[in-house]
């Protein structure tokens, strides 16, 4: 597989909390190539599914999320402004200029912009609210668009390559960096005879409270999980530790708020990427993600971090780099082809 085709169809699709379905249809396309079956939960999450031939095989869940912040339609303005409403987390000082991409319920897509909210510069207020401009001068000519309450709207880039070849400059990429390595970990294993089931997909409305991974988990009951997922990357900013440096490799993630990682999975994975040679960095969260719900549901699910460090989360230009993502893709290979019924019953058994 061509991974930066990948990222560059992935990241330009769009696919905000709640409306997720153009990208769950490119996934789908994949993983009915690949997989023996695609399931889905009642929220869109969706999974292929490549099975062991034993029976009553442990399940493996490897699970990105393939939502990104966006925007709902929240009133028509008599000047023929759009107030929205924001998904997930923004950053104020991003906003302003971003070129948008507004789509209707039946399909109709405008180019847009944001603008201010007042005379005094707010792009994103106390409530959320955020104006965008389409370019039309009433609220009739809004109507006329076809336009209603709950349209969504996302940023509109096209990814680049910095000359080196190195980085990635694109939008979405903390929604589609999952999606994108995880089809590369089902390629990377066609052909082989697991021992195990492996669940392979992504999850719906991580960014407004890590919904599809509550529901998605309870479908699947995994024996074990990995979480792929973006983490800021800190390594220029002055009142935080310097962490998660570009370049440097995937993070093996030992802390997160919301989940204390499995210390045996950590550990193997550290030893993986010493053996191998293969470039990682240690790295403590202070964020949320879906492995917060996916580790404590059922009966509790030993799970791994596979995260990379990336500039500028959900804004329109996000900057990644291919060096860490291919750290990821191969340490985390390794790891799946590792796997058997003994060493998941282990990684079940660390805390006891």
């Amino acid at each position: 597989m061509n991974t930066l085709e990948l990222l560059k169809k992935y990241t330009e699709v769009s696919g905000i909390s709640g409306n997720e379905k153009n990208v769950s249809n490119l996934l789908k396309a994949e993983y009915e190539k690949m997989c023996d079956e695609v399931i889905y939960d009642n929220l869109g999450s969706i999974f292929g599914v490549k099975k062991s031939a034993k029976k009553n095989a442990p399940k493996v869940m490897i699970a990105g999320h393939m939502d990104e912040a966006g925007f709902i339609v929240r009133e028509l303005l008599d000047n023929g402004l759009v107030k929205c409403l924001g998904l997930g987390k923004h950053h104020k000082n991003a906003l302003l200029g971003a070129e948008i991409k507004l789509e209707t319920r039946t399909g109709k897509v405008f180019p847009g912009t944001i603008v201010s909210l007042d005379d005094k510069g707010t792009v994103l207020n106390d409530e959320g609210d955020v104006l965008i401009d389409l370019g039309a001068e009433s609220k009739e000519e809004l109507l006329s668009l076809g336009l209603t309450f709950g349209d969504s709207a996302s940023f509109k880039r096209d990814m680049s390559v910095s000359p080196n070849g190195n980085r990635i400059f694109a939008k979405a990429i903390n929604g589609r960096y999952g999606c994108v390595l995880g089809l590369e970990l089902l390629d990377a294993v066609k052909g082989e005879e697991l021992d195990f089931d492996l669940y392979v997909g992504a999850t719906v409305q991580e960014e407004v409270g890590l919904r599809g991974a509550q529901t998605a988990t309870q479908m699947i009951k995994p024996d074990l999980a990995v979480c792929l997922d973006t983490l800021d990357a800190l390594e220029n900013k002055v009142e935080f530790d310097k962490q998660g440096f570009l370049g440097k490799g995937m993070l093996i993630t030992y802390y997160d708020k919301v989940m204390l990682p499995n210390r045996k999975l950590v550990s193997d994975l550290k030893e993986i990427c010493k053996e191998n040679d293969i470039l990682s960095q240690h790295y403590f969260s202070m964020g949320d993600s879906d492995a917060g719900w996916i580790h404590k549901l059922v009966l509790g699910t030993p799970t791994l971090f596979g995260n990379i460090p990336v500039r500028n989360i959900n804004t329109s230009s996000s900057v990644m780099d291919i060096r860490d993502y291919n750290a990821a893709k191969e340490s985390l290979t390794i790891f799946i082809k590792g796997l058997n019924p003994e060493s998941i019953q282990g990684y079940k058994e660390e805390n006891r």
